[in-house]
């Protein structure tokens, strides 16, 4: 409901439940209490999914990626809800995602990604890879099975029709 509807009340949370708005109060008494709860559920699901991943084998990026996919609207909230990053435990938990995969671009670039962008732009491309997969599967222009590769060739190639090693067209 929340991500239909970021302005949705606790009514409006509580009913697209299929639940009473009492009950609903008695375990989230805010409507912040209840996004917190959300977005920190949504980061259990991000540490458990990134402490699978082997960081070092040669997949990594790839199983990352479909790991993540996998979780779709579960994780989508945290980059979809607005303000999560001025909760400060949140926004230590958000911020504490990126070193690992900052370290693992950097390895990568120069063999599989490129090496003359910021390794935090290529992160920041990969997290719009992965929203725009979850908004895409969410929309039914996108097969849930096809996201990984969508969101990997996008990462790995880009969108140019060009290969970039003989200026060329593929």
């Amino acid at each position: 409901m929340l991500l239909k509807d970021p302005t949705a009340s606790l009514g409006d949370v509580a009913k697209a439940a299929g639940v009473g708005r009492t009950t609903l109060h008695k375990r989230f008494p805010t409507r912040t209490a209840l996004i917190r709860a959300l977005a920190n559920d949504a980061l259990d699901l991000v540490e458990s999914v990134m402490s699978q991943v082997d960081f070092e084998a040669d997949d990594a990026i790839e199983d990352l990626v479909t790991r993540l996919l996998a979780l779709g609207p579960r994780i989508e909230f945290l980059m979809r809800f607005p303000g999560l990053e001025r909760d400060e435990e949140l926004a230590v938990r958000l911020l504490a995602m990126d070193p690992p995969l900052l370290d693992l671009i950097t390895r990568l670039q120069g063999t599989r990604l490129r090496r003359d962008l910021p390794a935090w732009w290529i992160l920041h491309s990969l997290y719009a890879g992965l929203y725009l997969a979850w908004e895409s599967i969410d929309a039914g222009r996108l097969a849930p099975l096809d996201a990984p590769r969508f969101v990997l060739s996008t990462l790995f190639e880009g969108v140019s029709d060009v290969d970039r090693a003989s200026d060329r067209p593929r």
